[in-house]
């Protein structure tokens, strides 16, 4: 058995002498060479994407509840992120960092939301602050309401105008 292995060794030529340089490397090296091919590939396509503005903690610090007024808060913040949709009494400032790896979810960093409640004489009544610690998770429903009417099919839809229509126009 081994000499039919010696003459099929010496009719092919030494199999390692076909094999990659990369190939013929030790275990320990092989692995390292993968790894630093690989490496770019996974971490080139993270995306850090930032969305609103980061408020200071020492300009909200500035702001004094039943002092300090609308003009001064738009001065030293800038415009809100959004306006509450009843009066023009309530201010929001929204911030969120968040990072995504190739085709994976977005992750939130960081995530800061600041509300401002004004009285009627345009003055702080309230401030609070919310940040992803705050955050909670809300489920959305997935079922189907029923609606009144006839579903139409695929057949339906498009064989069902054969015949309703005469060519006659009804404006005249």
């Amino acid at each position: 058995m081994s000499s039919l292995r010696a003459l099929h060794k010496a009719r092919r030529g030494n199999d390692d002498d076909r094999l990659p340089s990369w190939l013929k490397m030790s275990g320990g090296k092989r692995v390292f060479i993968l790894f630093a091919l690989l490496l770019p590939a996974l971490t080139g396509c993270a995306t850090i994407d930032i969305r609103g503005h980061e408020i200071d903690p020492e300009q909200l610090a500035k702001i004094e509840v039943g002092v300090t007024t609308k003009e001064q808060v738009s001065k030293m913040l800038g415009t809100p992120s959004s306006v509450s949709t009843f009066g023009n009494n309530t201010w929001y400032y929204m911030f969120e960092e968040t990072a995504r790896r190739a085709f994976l979810s977005p992750s939130v960093l960081k995530s800061n939301i600041t509300r401002i409640e004004f009285d009627a004489q345009n003055r702080v009544q309230s401030l609070d602050s919310l940040t992803e610690k705050d955050m909670q998770v809300v489920s959305h429903i997935t079922r189907q309401e029923p609606t009144a009417g006839h579903s139409f099919g695929v057949l339906e839809q498009i064989f069902g105008n054969v015949g309703r229509f005469n060519g006659k126009d009804p404006d005249k």
